[in-house]
């Protein structure tokens, strides 16, 4: 393993820390010395690595959503079935557990940073539309291989989107388990409707 190797896995180690510290201690509450202190190390190293709180913050949400798209994205964007991967997509979108990767409290303070800080906010709408394509994708393909009735797949896609990330705010908070997989049991089956999807195909 090459140096530059070493030091990407480190940094990423450090920014598993500081996430770790951020559900449990929130944003302000997350310093550099209680991230080097879960890690046993000097609050020296993560300022020769970051620099400043800043800028782990930053690489921070560029680590969180790069693990959401390594534990989520890459694996449903690799169904060759158009088919198959639109129903996995939609069953995941409105799965509580898919909304339970990242923490509510990590993932709306590194959201809040974005109304400020142009870096934070490229990388939340990267995210969004990286996702945004996985889902138009599977609709065209869909399409084309006569499983969906012929639309726009980039407004349904964006209808989608709206719909999960509403979902995702509606069981936020510590709603109880059992209604947030009642609510995703209904959001799938209406967007599955609202696309025209025939399973039969």
């Amino acid at each position: 393993m090459g140096r530059a190797e070493r030091s990407r896995l480190r940094r990423r180690e450090m920014l598993a820390a500081y996430y770790e510290t951020l559900v449990e201690e929130g944003l302000q509450g997350a310093s550099i010395a209680k991230i080097a202190k879960r890690l046993e190390v000097p609050p020296s190293l993560l300022i020769h690595y970051f620099g400043t709180k800043e800028q782990m913050t930053i690489e921070l949400v560029d680590y969180l959503l790069e693990v959401f798209h390594e534990t989520y994205g890459d694996k449903l964007a690799a169904i060759p079935d158009p088919g198959e991967r639109l129903e996995a997509i939609v069953n995941e979108f409105f799965s509580p557990l898919y909304h339970r990767l990242l923490d509510d409290r990590a993932f709306y303070a590194c959201f809040y940073l974005s109304l400020t800080h142009p870096k934070v906010r490229h990388a939340y709408a990267t995210h969004y539309e990286t996702s945004l394509e996985l889902v138009e994708t599977a609709i065209r393909e869909c399409m084309e291989a006569g499983g969906l009735p012929q639309d726009d797949p980039h407004e349904l896609a964006m209808a989608v989107k709206a719909m999960e990330e509403g979902y995702a705010f509606l069981i936020g908070g510590g709603a109880d388990e059992d209604v947030k997989a009642e609510m995703g049991e209904v959001l799938k089956r209406r967007v599955l409707a609202m696309l025209g999807y025939d399973r039969r195909v």
